[in-house]
């Protein structure tokens, strides 16, 4: 035989192709866990981005909230108003908290106007009825035309309307128009008295300028997403961050006798009166963002506890090991589905806490 025609025999092939396949096996082992990795940081670069939006456009319009709204005794007026049919409703305070309106927790409402003239709401002059085509005031600067104005009365219901025209006729310089326009065109929420400077009673008319703010937060359980809407301005709610499952929120109250100033207090009770309302200086709040992809399950099919992803034997359905915030435990247990617990996931919580500067500076 020829021994320069001899090629592999059939064993060396099978012990080549055995060896090929032990490294390919290996390489994808590595891949598998270089891709792993991959995806985890890029999960939580993404939640850590969503969140840090989040918190910042709420921080952003809580540090706005109670501009403009600096007359005590209508703090916590019920603001009722109407446009092209749809109906309009808030409180007439810095922030609203509503507790725990879905299984992704609260929603806050923040108020401010953006009228840069006006610092404090003029006295109607005369009686205005629920359908007066104009009001009267003691002093109409800083109003504008399509202005938002706001009429209320301590004990009444407060008005949304628009400011539809400012005459210039001699003796008609202090009628603010609402005759026209969308905006509480036909009857205000009630009729009003003119103020009373004897006995420091009456009605009072804001202007909360032409694109005021009233911002209701809350988060999608559904898409997990936080949604905001500007109560005045839309009926529908648009997405501003994914990756968004929990939003949790305090009042912090000055509770004490002599209104010194610190918060003492912090929780999501609303306040009943505008004193209890004026107590409120500052607002916390968290927001929890969860990564784009589920971590894979251990060899037990079960995946880690978040707190303590080292030791696989810690129970995952007790509440202390949940995430945390300086108001308590932020329970996200409802993302819990058929095919994936919500311990598979990773998350991050960010906090704030924000103080009222619009209201403190109109403490008594």
């Amino acid at each position: 035989m020829n021994r320069g025609f001899q090629g592999f025999s059939l064993v060396e092939i099978l012990v080549a192709m055995v060896i090929s396949l032990l490294g390919v096996l290996i390489i994808f082992q590595v891949f598998e866990v270089s891709e792993g990795i991959k995806r985890t940081s890029t999960g939580g670069g993404d939640a850590q981005q969503n969140g840090l939006l989040a918190l910042v456009a709420i921080e952003r319009d809580a540090r706005m909230s109670g501009f403009g709204i600096n007359y005590t005794p209508l703090l916590g007026c019920s603001v009722q108003g109407s446009d092209a049919g749809r109906n309009i409703n808030f409180t007439l305070t810095a922030a609203v908290i509503a507790d725990e309106v879905s299984a992704a927790g609260d929603s806050i409402t923040l108020v401010y106007g953006n009228s840069p003239l006006l610092l404090s709401p003029p006295k109607l002059t005369t009686a205005a009825a629920a359908n007066a085509p104009f009001l009267k005031v003691d002093n109409r600067y800083g109003f504008n035309i399509n202005d938002m104005i706001i009429v209320g009365e301590v004990g009444k219901t407060c008005s949304l309307a628009q400011a539809t025209g400012l005459s210039t006729v001699v003796g008609q310089q202090d009628q603010v128009a609402r005759s026209a326009g969308n905006f509480n065109s036909t009857n205000l929420s009630a009729a009003y008295d003119a103020w009373d400077n004897t006995a420091q009673s009456g009605a009072r008319l804001y202007s909360i300028g032409a694109i005021p703010g009233v911002m209701s937060y809350s988060v999608d359980a559904g898409s997990g997403r936080l949604m905001v809407r500007n109560v005045v301005t839309s009926g529908v709610a648009d997405a501003l961050a994914e990756g968004i499952v929990q939003l949790q929120a305090q009042y912090g109250k000055d509770t004490s006798a002599t209104a010194d100033g610190s918060v003492d207090v912090w929780d999501t009770t609303a306040p009943t009166t505008a004193d209890g309302w004026s107590r409120i200086l500052a607002l916390r709040f968290a927001v929890v963002a969860r990564g784009a992809h589920a971590e894979k399950p251990g060899s037990d099919g079960k995946c880690r506890d978040i707190n303590d992803p080292n030791d696989p034997t810690k129970p995952l359905t007790d509440p202390t090991k949940r995430l945390k915030w300086a108001g308590g435990s932020l329970d996200v247990t409802y993302l819990t589905t058929a095919n994936t617990d919500w311990t598979c996931y990773r998350y991050r919580v960010f906090e704030t806490m924000v103080p009222l500067r619009n209201l403190i500076w109109i403490q008594p």
